[in-house]
This record gives C-alpha cells, structure tokens and sequence, in this order.
C-alpha cells in the first residue's frame, strides 16, 4: 500500500545510502509480517497499517536504531552526497585552476620554484574555497530541511498522516547540474581573489602581461559582496542536492535565493569600480586607431550592460523554478528508488 511505501522511504532517506535498500527489504518483510498477524486471515485495511505503523512509531527514531542519523554536522542523510560532490566539484575546479597556471607559464615563463609555489598556493587556496562552501551549504541544507519537516508536522505526536509523499521521477533533479553550477562559483571566486593571474594574456616580445577584467585596487572592497554572490548561489545548488525533488518549498528558497543574488549582482557589476578602468590602454598600450576606439567603447558597453545579462538569467532561472516547483505534475506509482 502507498502509505507502507512512504513509511519505508522516510526510513530509508535519512539512512547512509549503502544500507538503504538492504533496510527498505527488511522492513517491508517485517511490516507485512506485522499486518499478517493482525489482519488474521482477514483483509487488510487502512485501519490495520495505521495500527502497524504506529506500533513502528516515528520514521527518524526507527532510522536511528538502524543506524542512522544522529547529531552530525552534516548528518547520514546527506553525507554521501556531501562526499560525492567534493570528489567531484574539488578535481574539477583544481584542474581548472592549475590548467590556467599551466598556459600562464607556457605563454608567460618562470622559474620552477616560482612556478610550484604559485601551483602550491593557488591549489590551496581553491581546495579551501571548495571545501569550505560546500561544508557549510551542506550543513545548512541539513540542519534546516529537519527543521522545517518539524515545523510542517505542527504537532509533537508523531502519526502515519504525517508522512512525506514519495517524490515522483518527473519532479526529480538531475545532480549533473547543481554540480556544474557549484563548480563554476567557485571556480569564478578564485578567479576574482586573484586577478593578477587570470585575465587576458598579452605577450609583446618576450614579454607577457595578465590584464585583469576587474579592478585589483577595489578587490578587497567588493570581495564581500562577491563572497556572498557565490554563497548564495551555492546554497541554492546545494539545496537542490539535498531535496532531490522539485517541490513548492523549494522553489521558493531558489526564488530567495536569486532576489538576493539580483541585488548582489548589481550592487557589483553595476559599479564601474568594479571593473579596471584602465582595461583597453592596458590592452592597446600607446596605439591609438579606430580599432581601440571601436574597443574602448566595446568595453563600456560591456560593464555597463553586463548587469542586465546577469538579470535576464536570473529571471529565465526564476521563472523555470516557478514551473518546476508549483505547475509541474508528474506521476509515479513505482516504489520509491532508495539508491543515491
């Protein structure tokens, strides 16, 4: 019966992901041997699961005697996501940043010592950046996704009414884009803490200049800001990691999260002090033709329309979060897949 199913998927979702299908076999045995007692050759009614499944009691106390979530930072229930996303989103990023160092000293040569200290540096830097955003997203996404199933109950006293719905397969979220997305946001905060090593090459000679796109001298200025760009935006991702399943809540938490990051993103690239003033001459140096006309006024275009760009993302993403989470119906009778 669907109400048997979504007992064993509130079970079996807060279990470590290894032992979810061995646990959803073994309790679906054990329910069925608990209304064959007490049906007694009779038929088995709403009545009979209701009383079976209070005699259970609470999903998450049960997970807890199987082994499953306790008080963690980030608990079983998310924790092998957790590691699948920094195997994945940590060599990604790492290979990026040490690509860009790669071609730097290709087109730019320096000593080898000088060479591993920047890779050592930058490395870590990002491995940190990594580590750290996705600890925190994911530890958000733990702590207030229990909170708010607490909040949805209403009422302390646990009955099978207050049972999730099994998520169906159409609402589901595919895991290859949070991760892309994840990926990049970091990728774009190192890029920016360091703007002396990734911008535009130019080699004049034996001479080879990196020509920020950003303004160095106002890093430190709007490194807040574009910290908390990339925070949110982790957040949302991650979000979307946890829950797996597009649902009204959490479209409106991705809603949230794109307002703030509208209003980040302007107070940001809104700002020309933002970008490097001195971008074309730096590019162009001495030479003054109707070709560094033509870019100069390129550039002003470009930071000065660049907000807008980012804007229409935001409402394009918005307005897909809106159809996902609110208007989008699917429909899956097959019993809930338990593996990750």
């Amino acid at each position: 019966m669907e109400t048997v199913e979504r007992y064993i998927y509130a079970v079996a979702r807060r279990l470590p992901a290894k032992a979810r299908e061995e646990v959803a076999i073994e309790l679906r045995g054990l329910i069925e041997d608990l209304l064959e007692e007490k049906v007694q050759g009779t038929q088995v009614s709403k009545e009979h699961v209701h009383s079976v499944l209070m005699e259970l009691g609470d999903p998450e106390d049960l997970a807890r005697e199987y082994g499953g979530e306790s008080r963690y930072l980030i608990g079983p229930r998310l924790f092998d996501s957790y590691l699948k996303i920094l195997k994945i989103v940590g060599p990604i990023v790492l290979s990026l940043v040490q690509l860009a160092l790669v071609i730097k000293a290709f087109v730019a040569p320096t000593g080898l010592i000088t060479f591993i200290a920047e890779s050592i540096s930058a490395l870590f830097g990002a491995g940190m950046h990594v580590f750290f955003w996705v600890t925190v997203a994911f530890a958000i996404a733990d702590h207030f996704g229990e909170e708010e199933e607490l909040e949805a109950m209403g009422q302390k006293e646990w009955t099978p009414d207050l049972l999730p719905e099994i998520p169906d397969k159409q609402r589901q979220i595919s895991i290859s884009d949070p991760l892309l997305s994840i990926g990049l946001s970091i990728l774009f905060l190192v890029m920016y803490v360091m703007p002396q090593r990734f911008g535009v090459f130019q080699i004049a000679g034996s001479v080879t200049t990196v020509i920020p796109v950003v303004n160095p001298e106002t890093v430190r200025h709007f490194l807040p800001l574009f910290i908390g760009l990339v925070g949110i935006s982790i957040v949302k991702e991650v979000w979307k990691l946890a829950k797996r399943v597009w649902s009204g809540q959490l479209a409106a938490v991705s809603l949230i999260c794109n307002g703030i990051a509208v209003f980040l993103a302007y107070r940001l690239f809104a700002n020309p002090a933002f970008w490097n003033p001195d971008f074309v001459t730096q590019l162009l140096g001495a030479h003054t033709t109707e070709a560094s006309e033509m870019l100069a006024n390129l550039w002003s275009l470009f930071t000065t329309r660049f907000i807008y760009g980012v804007v229409i993302v935001y409402v394009i993403d918005s307005l897909w979060v809106l159809y996902r989470g609110f208007f989008s119906e699917g429909h899956d009778d097959s019993e809930v897949e338990l593996k990750p």
